[in-house]
């Protein structure tokens, strides 16, 4: 076990992490995003509120927000880094690439195409070890992401970086899935590089109605995040909410953990932004507080108990960043 993990802002204790959501976005952009010369951010507005999102977080309880952007998704340390120190929330980054199939948002750079498993861990060492950018901001979990139904040979090569980037250096992996398959595809070739299961959560879980498919991963000791709460083109919340308390019910609430994917900023001209991005930002559902003030209030009307809540919210993301056995 380790007593400390590391946020943008410096490493800090695991007993400080507090409330916890485990999946968010400050920013987004697509790949591709940062040559387009006509696009004009301004970034001290982006800042402010970014700032006041996660302040109203802060007074709602939250103490760390789990930013897993990876590396081409318009990752931007240095902006966490200001969000964090502006509003008192414990922001912690990753090191790790995208999907290269099966979603608009697809597109595994051709630089990393080229590079072999070898390679992609020196990048992902170097960043953990000494930072990202000119201030050097260090990420504190690996992200790992695939596709709908298949593993892509890149996204193969970025999962086996990831473990043994993880196991040399004592952190932690959480990892898209899409279409909510591929979960148990990705486990195995985690597992088969050495990493412990309880040190992964596989992520997006909810988009698969399936709590077979929930309990498959679950048996096998991972964390999983049903970490789209308010996504309702993706499941609506009252099937995320049976989920839930069907498997709370069924003694896996320590190896839960809870979150929006929200993204509070896409890197898009207004008028360029593709209809699915401009659906889920009007979605009234899609905010930081949605979690706290709507989801966890119906979850415990269907019959969780306080204190699941507090395993999911609190106890989990404090105990799989330790590294600490289920």
């Amino acid at each position: 076990m380790t007593e400390r993990v590391q946020s943008v802002l410096g490493s800090i204790s695991v007993d400080t992490l507090g409330l916890t959501l485990m999946h968010e976005h400050l920013k987004i952009g697509y790949p591709g995003w940062e040559v387009d010369t006509t696009l004009d951010f301004d970034r001290e507005a982006e800042l402010s509120e970014a700032v006041a999102r996660l302040s109203r977080l802060r007074e709602l309880g939250v103490s760390t927000f789990v930013d897993p952007c990876p590396m081409e998704l318009a990752r931007d340390p240095d902006f966490m880094a200001d969000v964090s120190r502006e509003s008192g929330v414990h922001i912690i980054c990753s090191t790790g690439l995208y999907i290269e199939q099966g979603l608009e948002l697809a597109g595994f750079p051709a630089y990393f195409r080229a590079l072999g498993v070898e390679q992609i861990q020196r990048i992902y060492t170097t960043e953990l070890r000494e930072g990202i950018g000119d201030r050097r901001v260090k990420p504190g979990v690996i992200k790992c992401a695939t596709g709908p139904h298949s593993i892509g040979k890149h996204e193969e090569k970025a999962l086996r970086a990831g473990a043994r980037t993880a196991l040399e250096l004592d952190v932690r992996i959480t990892t898209h899935t899409t279409m909510g398959s591929m979960g148990n595809e990705q486990l195995d070739i985690l597992l088969a590089e050495g990493m412990p299961a309880h040190q992964i959560v596989i992520g997006h879980c909810d988009w698969n109605p399936d709590t077979a498919y929930h309990r498959s991963l679950l048996e096998r000791g991972c964390y999983i995040g049903f970490d789209g709460v308010g996504i309702d083109g993706l499941q609506p919340d009252e099937v995320r909410i049976a989920n839930l308390v069907e498997l709370i019910g069924a003694g896996f609430e320590r190896q839960l953990v809870l979150s929006h994917d929200h993204i509070g900023c896409w890197h898009f001209r207004p008028e360029d932004a593709p209809p699915t991005v401009t659906h889920l930002q009007s979605q009234p559902k899609r905010r930081f507080t949605y979690l706290l003030e709507e989801f966890v209030p119906n979850l415990l009307k269907a019959g969780a108990t306080e204190g699941s809540i507090d395993t999911m919210l609190v106890e989990n993301p404090r105990r799989y960043f330790a590294g600490g056995s289920l």
